[in-house]
């Protein structure tokens, strides 16, 4: 495992930082929509298989480049799919609660209940988009030596 980490360069512990943020983005949802029945998320479960499916593509980006080396059309694929699935769980956390924030920006801003499901729902979305963000800083770094 030592030597594992010893052949692993930039792109591949950016992988890593994108895998843990697609777990948090997913914790972070799961945790949302369990706060209140009334703000309860439909496609809780649809977010999170595609939070983990994204999770799993990051995590074939960081084995895959050791067995074919660097910047291979498999883990270039599995980099591009963990873009796609992370951008897409951030829009169906989104789509979900679009009408909480507009209610919350113009007519229910005294709504504690529903500020607090936003602020865990900015934190989910954030996760998303930085693991998105990770993954294409990533895509252009060398993943081993």
């Amino acid at each position: 495992m030592a030597e594992f980490f010893k052949k692993q360069r930039v792109g591949a512990y950016l992988n890593l930082v994108a895998a843990v943020l697609g777990i948090v983005g997913i914790i972070a949802a799961v945790i949302c929509s369990n706060m209140t029945v009334t703000y309860r998320l439909g496609n809780i479960g649809e977010i999170a298989l595609i939070g983990v499916c994204g999770i799993v593509l990051a995590v074939l980006a960081i084995c895959l480049p050791n067995i074919f080396g660097n910047h291979d059309i498999i883990s270039t694929c599995s980099v591009m799919g963990a873009i796609a699935l992370f951008a897409a769980a951030f829009a169906n956390v989104l789509s979900e609660r679009i009408l909480l924030i507009a209610g919350l920006f113009s007519y229910d801003s005294v709504n504690t209940v529903g500020w607090q499901v936003f602020y865990v729902t900015v934190v989910s979305m954030a996760a998303f988009i930085i693991a998105d963000l990770v993954l294409i800083i990533g895509a252009f770094t060398k993943s081993v030596k």
